[in-house]
Protein backbone atom coordinates (compact mmCIF):
# COMPACT_ATOMS: atom_id res chain seq x y z
CA UNK A 1 0.00 0.00 0.00
CA UNK A 2 1.23 3.37 -0.53
CA UNK A 3 2.87 5.03 2.52
CA UNK A 4 0.60 8.12 1.54
CA UNK A 5 -2.32 6.36 1.87
CA UNK A 6 -5.45 7.14 3.74
CA UNK A 7 -4.24 6.27 7.08
CA UNK A 8 -1.23 9.19 6.55
CA UNK A 9 -3.00 12.00 5.01
CA UNK A 10 -3.59 14.24 8.04
CA UNK A 11 0.45 13.86 8.61
CA UNK A 12 0.97 14.79 5.04
CA UNK A 13 -1.34 17.14 5.14
CA UNK A 14 0.39 18.83 8.24
CA UNK A 15 4.30 18.25 6.50
CA UNK A 16 2.38 20.23 3.12
CA UNK A 17 1.60 22.63 5.68
CA UNK A 18 4.79 22.94 7.75
CA UNK A 19 6.41 23.06 3.75
CA UNK A 20 4.15 26.05 2.69
CA UNK A 21 5.09 28.03 5.88
CA UNK A 22 8.47 27.89 5.95
CA UNK A 23 9.41 28.25 2.28
CA UNK A 24 6.71 31.39 2.43
CA UNK A 25 9.32 34.76 2.36
CA UNK A 26 9.65 36.08 5.86
CA UNK A 27 7.49 38.79 7.37
CA UNK A 28 5.68 38.03 4.01
CA UNK A 29 2.27 39.34 5.47
CA UNK A 30 3.73 42.11 7.88
CA UNK A 31 6.38 43.40 5.42
CA UNK A 32 5.89 47.42 4.76
CA UNK A 33 7.51 49.05 1.45
CA UNK A 34 10.39 50.56 2.46
CA UNK A 35 11.49 54.33 1.24
CA UNK A 36 14.63 55.24 0.04
CA UNK A 37 16.17 58.03 0.78
CA UNK A 38 19.40 59.58 -1.17
CA UNK A 39 20.72 62.57 0.74
CA UNK A 40 23.91 64.73 0.29
CA UNK A 41 26.02 63.66 4.22
CA UNK A 42 25.48 67.15 5.10
CA UNK A 43 21.67 67.02 5.45
CA UNK A 44 21.47 63.28 7.03
CA UNK A 45 20.88 64.15 10.57
CA UNK A 46 17.90 67.05 9.20
CA UNK A 47 16.55 64.40 6.48
CA UNK A 48 16.04 61.53 9.42
CA UNK A 49 14.25 64.04 11.38
CA UNK A 50 11.84 64.81 8.28
CA UNK A 51 11.45 61.34 7.22
CA UNK A 52 10.57 60.23 10.85
CA UNK A 53 7.82 62.95 10.73
CA UNK A 54 6.84 61.84 7.00
CA UNK A 55 6.71 58.28 7.48
CA UNK A 56 4.35 59.20 10.38
CA UNK A 57 0.45 57.48 9.68
CA UNK A 58 2.09 56.13 6.49
CA UNK A 59 2.63 52.45 5.66
CA UNK A 60 6.41 52.42 4.80
CA UNK A 61 9.17 52.00 6.50
CA UNK A 62 11.80 54.20 5.80
CA UNK A 63 15.94 53.60 4.55
CA UNK A 64 18.73 56.69 4.49
CA UNK A 65 22.09 56.34 2.36
CA UNK A 66 23.86 59.37 2.89
CA UNK A 67 27.20 60.00 1.18
CA UNK A 68 28.51 62.97 -1.02
CA UNK A 69 26.49 63.93 -3.43
CA UNK A 70 28.47 62.73 -5.96
CA UNK A 71 29.29 59.61 -4.39
CA UNK A 72 25.52 59.35 -4.55
CA UNK A 73 24.96 60.30 -8.30
CA UNK A 74 27.29 58.02 -9.23
CA UNK A 75 25.61 55.12 -7.76
CA UNK A 76 22.77 55.86 -9.40
CA UNK A 77 23.26 56.48 -12.27
CA UNK A 78 26.15 53.15 -12.35
CA UNK A 79 22.53 51.29 -11.18
CA UNK A 80 24.33 50.52 -7.74
CA UNK A 81 22.02 52.42 -5.40
CA UNK A 82 17.83 52.35 -6.73
CA UNK A 83 16.43 55.56 -4.37
CA UNK A 84 13.22 56.48 -4.40
CA UNK A 85 14.42 60.37 -3.68
CA UNK A 86 17.76 62.22 -4.12
CA UNK A 87 19.13 65.40 -2.31
CA UNK A 88 21.79 66.98 -3.28
CA UNK A 89 24.59 69.41 -2.31
CA UNK A 90 24.32 70.86 -5.11
CA UNK A 91 22.92 71.75 -8.85
CA UNK A 92 25.85 70.24 -10.69
CA UNK A 93 25.37 66.29 -9.76
CA UNK A 94 21.60 66.65 -10.24
CA UNK A 95 21.84 67.96 -13.65
CA UNK A 96 23.91 64.94 -14.45
CA UNK A 97 21.57 62.21 -13.03
CA UNK A 98 18.31 64.27 -14.61
CA UNK A 99 20.36 64.24 -17.95
CA UNK A 100 20.48 60.91 -17.51
CA UNK A 101 16.65 60.33 -17.12
CA UNK A 102 16.98 59.28 -13.93
CA UNK A 103 14.97 62.14 -12.51
CA UNK A 104 12.79 64.66 -14.48
CA UNK A 105 13.83 68.04 -14.43
CA UNK A 106 10.50 69.69 -13.94
CA UNK A 107 10.03 67.51 -10.34
CA UNK A 108 13.27 68.87 -9.17
CA UNK A 109 12.76 71.64 -6.38
CA UNK A 110 15.40 73.76 -4.65
CA UNK A 111 14.52 73.63 -0.93
CA UNK A 112 16.92 74.82 1.29
CA UNK A 113 20.58 77.05 1.03
CA UNK A 114 23.56 77.12 3.48
CA UNK A 115 26.49 78.99 4.34
CA UNK A 116 30.25 78.02 3.92
CA UNK A 117 32.99 78.45 7.30
CA UNK A 118 36.02 77.77 8.31
CA UNK A 119 36.21 76.04 11.66
CA UNK A 120 38.86 74.98 14.27
CA UNK A 121 39.26 72.23 16.90
CA UNK A 122 36.92 74.13 20.13
CA UNK A 123 39.85 74.79 21.67
CA UNK A 124 42.44 76.09 18.87
CA UNK A 125 43.94 79.70 19.55
CA UNK A 126 43.75 80.03 15.63
CA UNK A 127 42.30 83.43 14.46
CA UNK A 128 41.58 84.67 11.45
CA UNK A 129 40.36 87.88 9.79
CA UNK A 130 40.30 86.76 6.10
CA UNK A 131 40.94 83.80 4.02
CA UNK A 132 44.63 85.14 2.95
CA UNK A 133 45.43 84.28 6.70
CA UNK A 134 45.65 80.58 5.52
CA UNK A 135 49.00 81.35 4.04
CA UNK A 136 50.42 82.18 7.68
CA UNK A 137 52.53 80.00 10.09
CA UNK A 138 49.32 79.67 12.50
CA UNK A 139 47.68 77.38 9.54
CA UNK A 140 49.41 74.24 9.67
CA UNK A 141 46.65 72.13 7.54
CA UNK A 142 43.74 72.44 6.13
CA UNK A 143 40.97 70.18 5.73
CA UNK A 144 38.15 70.55 2.86
CA UNK A 145 35.78 67.80 0.80
CA UNK A 146 36.98 66.54 -2.16
CA UNK A 147 36.37 68.94 -4.76
CA UNK A 148 35.51 65.93 -7.68
CA UNK A 149 32.58 64.91 -5.65
CA UNK A 150 31.95 66.32 -2.36
CA UNK A 151 29.94 70.08 -3.08
CA UNK A 152 31.65 71.48 0.00
CA UNK A 153 34.78 70.89 -0.89
CA UNK A 154 34.07 72.12 -4.74
CA UNK A 155 32.95 75.44 -3.09
CA UNK A 156 35.67 75.82 -0.54
CA UNK A 157 38.06 75.42 -3.80
CA UNK A 158 36.19 78.15 -5.29
CA UNK A 159 36.27 80.45 -2.46
CA UNK A 160 40.28 80.07 -1.90
CA UNK A 161 40.69 80.52 -5.79
CA UNK A 162 38.41 83.68 -5.21
CA UNK A 163 40.60 85.14 -2.71
CA UNK A 164 43.63 84.40 -5.06
CA UNK A 165 45.19 82.00 -2.15
CA UNK A 166 44.51 78.00 -3.59
CA UNK A 167 48.27 78.21 -4.54
CA UNK A 168 50.00 79.56 -1.61
CA UNK A 169 48.14 77.05 0.50
CA UNK A 170 47.57 74.09 -1.68
CA UNK A 171 50.50 72.17 -0.29
CA UNK A 172 47.98 72.53 3.11
CA UNK A 173 45.53 71.08 1.95
CA UNK A 174 44.00 67.47 2.41
CA UNK A 175 40.65 65.98 1.49
CA UNK A 176 37.71 64.47 3.16
CA UNK A 177 35.05 62.29 1.13
CA UNK A 178 32.21 64.25 3.37
CA UNK A 179 31.48 66.84 5.31
CA UNK A 180 30.75 64.94 8.39
CA UNK A 181 33.78 62.93 8.33
CA UNK A 182 35.79 66.27 7.87
CA UNK A 183 33.90 67.69 11.19
CA UNK A 184 35.04 64.60 13.26
CA UNK A 185 38.82 64.53 11.75
CA UNK A 186 38.89 68.43 12.33
CA UNK A 187 37.79 68.18 15.89
CA UNK A 188 40.51 65.60 17.07
CA UNK A 189 43.17 67.52 15.04
CA UNK A 190 46.26 68.85 16.37
CA UNK A 191 47.13 72.52 16.62
CA UNK A 192 46.92 74.47 13.93
CA UNK A 193 44.55 72.87 11.60
CA UNK A 194 41.55 73.87 10.49
CA UNK A 195 38.54 72.97 8.10
CA UNK A 196 36.28 74.51 5.49
CA UNK A 197 32.49 73.40 5.75
CA UNK A 198 28.83 73.79 6.07
CA UNK A 199 28.04 75.72 8.91
CA UNK A 200 25.38 73.41 9.82
CA UNK A 201 28.12 70.77 10.38
CA UNK A 202 29.85 72.81 13.10
CA UNK A 203 29.36 70.20 16.16
CA UNK A 204 30.33 71.16 20.17
CA UNK A 205 34.00 70.41 19.62
CA UNK A 206 34.46 72.99 16.63
CA UNK A 207 34.26 76.74 17.15
CA UNK A 208 33.48 79.20 13.65
CA UNK A 209 36.83 81.19 12.81
CA UNK A 210 35.41 82.75 9.77
CA UNK A 211 32.14 83.37 7.70
CA UNK A 212 33.10 82.82 4.13
CA UNK A 213 31.50 85.93 1.92
CA UNK A 214 28.91 83.87 -0.51
CA UNK A 215 30.02 86.14 -3.25
CA UNK A 216 33.58 83.72 -3.18
CA UNK A 217 31.69 80.76 -4.58
CA UNK A 218 28.57 79.73 -6.15
CA UNK A 219 25.05 79.73 -4.14
CA UNK A 220 25.22 76.76 -1.90
CA UNK A 221 22.02 75.43 -2.67
CA UNK A 222 20.27 71.80 -2.44
CA UNK A 223 18.43 70.30 -4.98
CA UNK A 224 15.75 67.19 -4.28
CA UNK A 225 13.56 65.09 -6.55
CA UNK A 226 12.01 61.97 -6.74
CA UNK A 227 13.34 59.44 -8.71
CA UNK A 228 11.66 58.48 -11.93
CA UNK A 229 10.45 55.13 -11.99
CA UNK A 230 10.03 54.50 -8.50
CA UNK A 231 7.60 51.45 -7.36
CA UNK A 232 6.60 54.23 -4.60
CA UNK A 233 6.05 57.57 -6.61
CA UNK A 234 3.00 58.10 -4.84
CA UNK A 235 4.80 58.62 -2.09
CA UNK A 236 7.90 60.30 -3.31
CA UNK A 237 5.95 62.95 -4.69
CA UNK A 238 3.93 63.34 -1.25
CA UNK A 239 7.36 63.51 0.10
CA UNK A 240 8.12 66.89 -2.07
CA UNK A 241 5.51 68.55 -1.05
CA UNK A 242 5.66 67.62 2.73
CA UNK A 243 9.19 69.97 2.37
CA UNK A 244 7.05 72.94 1.47
CA UNK A 245 5.00 72.03 4.98
CA UNK A 246 5.53 74.63 7.69
CA UNK A 247 6.70 71.58 10.38
CA UNK A 248 9.50 70.90 7.54
CA UNK A 249 10.05 74.84 7.29
CA UNK A 250 10.27 74.72 11.12
CA UNK A 251 12.45 71.65 11.88
CA UNK A 252 15.20 72.28 8.75
CA UNK A 253 15.06 75.90 10.12
CA UNK A 254 15.99 74.43 13.76
CA UNK A 255 18.90 72.50 12.44
CA UNK A 256 20.47 75.95 10.89
CA UNK A 257 19.34 75.82 7.24
CA UNK A 258 18.19 78.74 5.58
CA UNK A 259 14.78 77.52 3.71
CA UNK A 260 14.25 79.38 0.07
CA UNK A 261 11.11 80.56 -0.30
Amino acid sequence: MNKWGSKNRPLYRLILCGLVLFSAPKGYATERPTFILAAANSTCNMVRALGEQFSRGRDISMEYICKSSGRLAKGMMGAAIKPDYYVSANRSWMDKVVDRGIIRSSAVSAPWSNRLVVAVPALSGVVLDGLEDLKGEAVASIMIGDPSTAPFGRYAKQALAASNVWGSVRDKITTRKHTTMLANNLAEAPVGAVGILFSTSITASLKTVLVIPESLHQPIRYYAAPVAGSALSDHALAFSQFLKSQEAITLADNRGFITNP
